[in-house]
């Protein structure tokens, strides 16, 4: 495997629903171990509903503001510094519900769901919002079910 490097003029940013992706490492860049990505919640502003991903770990690290973490049924606020691991079949879904931007960097191990960031964005870039059906059966694609 070569070095991957990214240097800020070569990330990936990618328009989003309530924010934004930055792809920071995807899996061609680690050989597929992981994948680097960090998401800007607006202010009130949905990062996902809770889902299960069955294929991979979710790793959050809070970068600035606070994010809402529904785990295991309960809402968790982790402001900045703090962080998340989200093993690989466990439900969770995030939000920003306070009054400023937030921003986390999320870590996919292995890579490969950066792509789901990819397709959404592609439909938001296109001016369309996907519904939560159509985001459903997106994440059907990449091994993430709805809890």
């Amino acid at each position: 495997m070569t070095l991957g490097v990214r240097r800020p003029e070569d990330v990936e940013e990618l328009p989003a629903i309530g924010g934004a992706y930055r792809i920071t490492l995807s899996g061609s860049d680690t050989g597929g171990r992981l994948a680097v990505v960090e998401m800007r919640l607006d202010a009130g502003a949905l990062g996902a509903a809770p889902h299960v991903h069955h294929s991979h770990e979710e790793d959050f690290v809070v970068l600035d503001g606070e994010i809402t973490f529904d785990v295991g049924g309960s809402d968790l606020v982790v402001g900045a510094g703090g962080a998340v691991a989200v093993p690989r079949g466990s439900a969770h879904g995030f939000r920003n519900a306070g009054s400023e931007p937030a921003r986390c960097l999320m870590i996919l191990t292995p890579a490969g769901y950066e792509d789901y960031f990819r397709e959404v964005s592609r439909m938001v870039a296109a001016g369309h919002e996907p519904t939560a059906e159509e985001l459903t059966a997106l994440r059907a694609g990449f091994a993430t079910t709805a809890a």
